[in-house]
């Protein structure tokens, strides 16, 4: 045990001297850009699932990067859906997929060109109780994770697109 926390010690420098720097370290990315440099705008989606899904990816979102008005605007458009696989003994689904699709695009805020745009993908799934509380409960938990995990993701592509851009 010691030895391994003894040569973990000794890596430490090395890690750190060739620019290693861990992504929710700090808000500032390679380039110079910081995260608090990128303002959000959500997109009202198509149905009531969307505009909650929306809700939660921006709580995340600004939990993790604050809410800002910067240089750059990240445009989000969430698109939620369920699929029902699984199903017991009364022809009824027992487990569902949440999934959420979320399209992105970033642009300059001043002149409005685009700098990147792509979409992340997210799946939870939920048992699905014959309780009908039950079931709304699960789908709203297997919501909460999806949407978190999809934030997560979009801070990886924005994160991805700053170290390799030269802006």
């Amino acid at each position: 045990m010691i030895k391994k926390t003894l040569i973990s010690l000794m890596a430490l420098p090395l890690i750190t001297g060739c620019g290693f720097t861990p992504l929710h370290a700090t808000s500032t990315v390679a380039s110079g850009i910081k995260f608090e440099d990128v303002s959000i705008k959500i997109t009202d989606g198509a149905d009531q699932g969307d505009k909650e899904a929306g809700f939660f990816i921006m709580q995340r979102l600004r939990d993790r990067i604050g809410e800002n008005t910067g240089r750059h605007v990240l445009t989000l458009t969430p698109q939620l859906s369920r699929a029902g696989f699984g199903v017991n003994s009364i022809d009824v689904a027992s487990r569902y997929d949440s999934i959420i699709t979320v399209n992105y695009t970033l642009n300059d805020t001043k002149t409005g060109d685009l700098l990147t745009k792509g979409s992340v993908r997210a799946i939870s799934t939920f048992g699905a109780p014959l309780d009908p509380y039950g079931l709304i409960a699960a789908e709203k938990s297997a919501l909460q994770q999806t949407t978190k995990e999809a934030a997560d993701r979009l801070l990886i592509k924005l994160a991805s697109y700053y170290t390799n851009s030269k802006k």
